[in-house]
């Protein structure tokens, strides 16, 4: 007489998130290189290695994917904020603050970014668009402290902190633990030559 195999649900369970995590990173890489738009359902099948049918399971919609993606990046992604930046330390540690917090997280949202590039006006995107420049928003006018009210000095801070700056710096040859420091000086140079 044989044995019947006991019924795992938990191994079933993992089984399951693994597969859904595999949609996930082969959507993000789909959309890296295609945009959301320009990604089907059945690539992301094909690049996860399972049947269409399964990504639709897991996803009714390319929407519903594109939100689970974009979940999944914010999660792993940690947007900044206005905490991240000492409100009483001096304006030159606060920009250093600014500066440092944003270009880290550049560093981690390289695929996030190339996707929000090709695909900026998506409604999926545009949610965490206006997280994201709220956020920024904050920590630039908790940086600038008394300053904020300064309009053209919030967009010049706004210029050296923006993700197309650094990619310029890194792209001439500066070295990555460099562009901080090299952002938060131009920024506070400028700062203190309007302060006079």
């Amino acid at each position: 007489m044989s044995k019947k195999r006991p019924y795992r649900l938990g191994r079933r369970a993992s089984s399951v998130a693994e597969t859904r995590r595999r949609i996930i990173e082969a959507a993000t890489v789909e959309y890296g290189e295609n945009g959301i738009e320009g990604t089907s359902m059945q690539a992301v099948a094909r690049r996860a290695e399972v049947a269409s049918g399964t990504v639709l399971y897991h996803f009714q919609t390319p929407n519903d994917l594109a939100t689970a993606a974009l979940a999944t990046w914010r999660e792993d992604l940690a947007l900044p904020g206005a905490q991240q930046i000492e409100a009483t330390a001096p304006l030159a540690e606060r920009v250093h603050q600014l500066v440092t917090a944003l270009y880290g997280l550049y560093d981690r949202s390289e695929g996030a970014y190339r996707i929000y590039q090709k695909s900026p006006d998506h409604p999926v995107l545009l949610g965490a668009r206006q997280a994201y420049d709220t956020a920024v928003g904050e920590m630039i006018a908790a940086a600038l402290g008394d300053r904020i009210g300064d309009t053209e000095a919030v967009q010049v801070v706004s210029v050296l902190i923006d993700p197309g700056f650094r990619d310029t710096l890194l792209s001439r040859g500066i070295v990555p633990g460099r562009v901080v420091d090299l952002a938060a000086s131009l920024a506070l140079t400028w700062l203190e030559a309007r302060q006079r």
